[in-house]
């Protein structure tokens, strides 16, 4: 069973424990878009992909209203682009008890209304917009000083996210944060999504190891990865058809995959995708992978995530055969000459 499987379940038995014994947060956001217009506002998760996840909810005569109901205090986004002229918009919020009024003005300015939680979220966000790097979350636990609540722990995970994304340094004193407040709310998503972030921090990166995972083929079946590359050098390629600087590196593989495919080394494909695997299989055709695919629908196995991905479009991993990372995004002549290497010296050890 993989860390993540194991964190689910913990997550789901611990939350219904939880659950059973607490309110559940109930909000209720009455929304407003003066100067503009639009025909649907999009709500979803701070935490996820917004291009692919959350809830629409129509707008009429410039007003919406929605009910959240969630069983913790959560960082959330609004996100509608208007037409006339075409301008994104984005304000970011927190879902918590009671009633929410958010005004959005045409100049990208906005206000939200109620919440104890989104008051000081909004003078956080007034006081930190200077903070950088290390500084930032520096700032953020000053702020957050003796307030080991659920709005620290959103910005714990999400300055986690952040650092993800940039590519920057884990440090010793934004680890400790999460852990204390992991422990606080172990029930709460950002639990295990955090635990994610922090191995994927010690992990993902040459000398780590590989994070093992379960995914399903194009048929269904599903494919437990360590038993497919364990005791050979391997390549996992995290891909997605919409993605054609992933394919055109997957591509530059194939060659050396038919030179080597019998030597002990392997390949396997994994593809993020969204609501089906069309796009998927038509690239495969197309490209003429002839390794094992499999595939991320709809994030549910979080792998773009645990490999410190984010939201981009794929990253490669050349693994050895204890699962060591020798090379993250390596050059296919880099992978040659690896492979030459490692399995040369194979061939030497064999002879003898």
């Amino acid at each position: 069973m993989t860390n993540y499987l194991k964190c689910l379940i913990l997550l789901l038995f611990v939350g219904n424990l939880t659950i059973a014994g607490e309110k559940k947060v109930r909000c209720v956001i009455h929304g407003e878009l003066i100067g503009m217009e639009a025909k649907e506002v999009l709500l979803v998760d701070a935490t996820v992909d917004s291009r692919y996840h959350g809830t629409y909810v129509p707008v009429e005569d410039g007003r919406f209203k929605y009910v959240l109901e969630l069983p913790h205090v959560e960082g959330y986004k609004l996100i509608f682009v208007t037409k006339n002229p075409r301008v994104w918009y984005t304000v970011p919020f927190i879902v918590e008890n009671g009633k929410l009024h958010i005004t959005v003005n045409v100049d990208k300015s906005y206000e939200i209304r109620g919440g104890i939680f989104n008051d000081r979220y909004r003078k956080y966000q007034e006081l930190q917009q200077q903070e950088i790097g290390w500084k930032r979350f520096s700032f953020m636990h000053r702020f957050c000083a003796g307030q080991w609540d659920e709005l620290y722990y959103f910005l714990v995970v999400d300055e986690l996210q952040r650092r993800q994304v940039y590519q920057a340094e884990l440090d010793d004193e934004l680890e400790n944060a999460y852990h204390v407040l992991a422990e606080k709310f172990a029930s709460s998503k950002y639990t295990c999504l955090g635990k994610m972030l922090i191995d994927g921090f010690h992990s993902v990166k040459p000398g780590g190891h590989y994070v093992e995972f379960e995914a399903p083929d194009l048929e269904g079946r599903v494919v437990n990865v360590s038993e497919v590359i364990n005791g050979k050098i391997a390549i996992i390629d995290l891909w997605a058809s919409w993605c054609m600087p992933c394919r055109a590196k997957a591509k530059m593989m194939i060659p050396i995959y038919e030179k080597y495919k019998d030597k002990g080394f392997e390949i396997v494909g994994v593809a993020r995708e969204f609501k089906n695997t069309e796009r998927m299989k038509q690239a495969i055709v197309k490209d003429k992978y002839p390794w094992l695919q499999l595939v991320e629908l709809d994030d549910g196995q979080k792998l773009w995530t645990r490999y410190m991905l984010g939201n981009a479009g794929g990253g490669v991993f050349l693994v050895d055969r204890d699962g060591t990372i020798l090379a993250v995004n390596p050059k296919p002549e880099e992978v040659r000459k690896i492979l030459e290497q490692k399995l040369g010296e194979q061939r030497i050890s064999i002879h003898k």
